[in-house]
């Protein structure tokens, strides 16, 4: 939680509502400075740049293999590794893709 330093001899004085109003904005102004720092990406963008990477480390994996099969590799560590990545991503994907269906069940027999 962000913390929020407040200049009270600003605000010494004041009534309790003018109090109220000066601390409001400044935690509103500052709220809008962190969100101009950090852009935020929705669920759609992120599920979409996680599905494209672990596209990419599929697709390498099987352009490592492709060449360890013509013996173009020199280490077979990269083949294993590249290997290992692609697998690893993809049982994390197909874990949330669980998740996901799991909780969707669970709605709809809520609602339902």
């Amino acid at each position: 939680m962000d913390r929020l330093l407040i200049d009270f001899s600003q605000v010494y004085g004041q009534s309790k509502a003018q109090q109220t109003a000066s601390v409001y904005s400044t935690y509103e102004a500052r709220r809008k400075e962190r969100e101009k720092e950090a852009p935020r990406l929705s669920f759609e963008d992120m599920l979409t740049d996680s599905l494209k990477k672990v596209n990419t480390l599929q697709l390498d994996a099987e352009k490592k293999v492709r060449d360890l099969a013509i013996g173009d590799v020199e280490d077979i560590s990269e083949v294993v590794l590249a290997s290992s990545r692609a697998d690893t991503a993809l049982r994390l994907v197909m874990e949330m893709r669980n998740k996901f269906l799991d909780a969707y069940q669970a709605l709809s027999r809520i609602t339902g």
